[in-house]
C-alpha cells in the first residue's frame, strides 16, 4: 500500500503538490477536510482512526495536511514537508484573507520549523523529507518529491533562522513581535 503524507503551514503548496503525486501513483488524493468531517477542531486521535480506513479502502493513498498524524496500523513511505520562506508566506496568507494573528501564528510556525520537527518525531528522520518551494516551480517540486518517494535520497535542510539574509530576518522578526504586541 503506497501511503504518502504531505505536509507543511497553509499556503505551501500541499494540495497541488498532492494531487500530481496522486496520479503519478495511482493513488487518490485525500485532504484533510474529507478525513476530519470538516469538523473545526480536529482530534488527532480520530484523525488517525478515520484516515486508516480511507487509506485500507482505497489501497492508499496522498494524504495533504498542516496537522501532523499517524495514519493507524498503515506504514507511511515518506512524509514530505512543504517549507515556504515565512515573509513570503505573509503574503499568500493575506491573499487567502487570513486575519492577521492567523497569518502570525502560521508564519511562526513556519519559521520554527514546528511541522517539520512534529513529522520528525512521529515518522523518524529518515521518513521525513523537507522541500523548499520558495522559487521553485510547481513541477520541479512535484519532480523532487516524486523521486524522493520512489527510492531516490534527497535531503534539503531548511532553516530560516540562517538561511534568510540578515535584513530579511529582521523584517521577519519584526512583523512577529508587531502582531505578537496586538
Amino acid at each position: 500500500m503506497k501511503v504518502v503524507m504531505v505536509l507543511g503551514t497553509p499556503g505551501v503548496g500541499k494540495s497541488a503538490v498532492c494531487s500530481e503525486l496522486a496520479q503519478r501513483l495511482q493513488v487518490p488524493h485525500l485532504e484533510l477536510t474529507e478525513l476530519s468531517g470538516n469538523v473545526t477542531e480536529v482530534d488527532p486521535r480520530a484523525l488517525s482512526a478515520r484516515s486508516s480506513s480511507i487509506l485500507k479502502r482505497h489501497g492508499g493513498g496522498v494524504i495533504s495536511s498542516h496537522i501532523v498524524f499517524k495514519p493507524r496500523a498503515v506504514r507511511v513511505m515518506k512524509a514530505i514537508v512543504l517549507r515556504r520562506d515565512p515573509l513570503e508566506l505573509i503574503e499568500v496568507l493575506r491573499s487567502r484573507g487570513y486575519d492577521e494573528p492567523k497569518v502570525a501564528e502560521n508564519v511562526e510556525a513556519e519559521f520554527i520549523g514546528l511541522i517539520y520537527w512534529e513529522a520528525v518525531r512521529k515518522f523518524g528522520r529518515r521518513f521525513v523529507l523537507q522541500l523548499d518551494v520558495t522559487n521553485r516551480e510547481l513541477v520541479e517540486v512535484i519532480e523532487l518529491a516524486h523521486r524522493a518517494i520512489t527510492g531516490e535520497r534527497i535531503r534539503e535542510e531548511v532553516d530560516w533562522m540562517s538561511d534568510l539574509p540578515d535584513d530579511r530576518l529582521e523584517k521577519l522578526l519584526r512583523y512577529l513581535s508587531s502582531v505578537t504586541l496586538l
